[in-house]
């Protein structure tokens, strides 16, 4: 009797983030990832019964930290839309480099997908339309929000070099002028 093979998840989504980020995400397909995980396209279908439960856990795996630093934040403070700015910069400062820099590789290979698209338009929407722009720490939350978007998009896409101190900078000052 032999043992039960496992398949590991992690090391899927591993092999599907390399796909992605050498090859575009046009050609991530269960086969690609398959092969470059070195297991069976019966194996990753096991361990993700579709390509959009694969995109998604990909996904989730990239955002999963800066959320965990945000609920926390939040379970103290309190979920108000002013603190989920807060949970937002929070999170973006403590992400590392390299977890800005793949998320916004994922978001831009997967941004050409209208189901993808949406799911980012609707969370802007919403975390932004909470906000009451009329009081002066409603539009500073705004600002706060554009503010950490604005520096990772820069960050993430080595459109302009920053560094990890910076990068801290930059989130205390958005907490400090921003969210007092």
């Amino acid at each position: 009797m032999g043992r039960k093979q496992t398949i590991d998840r992690g090391a899927l989504l591993d092999a599907a983030e390399r796909v992605v980020l050498r090859d575009g995400a046009g050609q991530l397909t269960m086969d690609a990832v398959a092969a470059e995980a070195g297991v069976s396209k019966g194996g990753v279908l096991y361990a993700f019964p579709s390509k959009d439960a694969l995109i998604d856990a990909l996904f989730n795996r990239a955002f999963a930290a800066m959320d965990e630093i945000g609920a926390a934040f939040l379970a103290s403070a309190g979920d108000t839309p002013e603190n989920r700015v807060r949970a937002h910069v929070l999170g973006s400062k403590g992400a590392s480099e390299l977890v800005t820099e793949r998320s916004l590789a994922l978001i831009a290979n997967f941004m050409r997908s209208p189901h993808y698209r949406k799911g980012a338009q609707d969370y802007y929407r919403q975390a932004l339309a909470k906000l009451d722009v009329t009081t002066p720490s409603g539009r500073r939350a705004r600002l706060a929000l554009l503010a950490v978007e604005g520096a990772a998009t820069l960050r993430g896409f080595d459109f302009y070099p920053i560094t990890e101190k910076d990068w801290q900078d930059i989130h205390a000052d958005v907490l400090d002028l921003l969210l007092d």
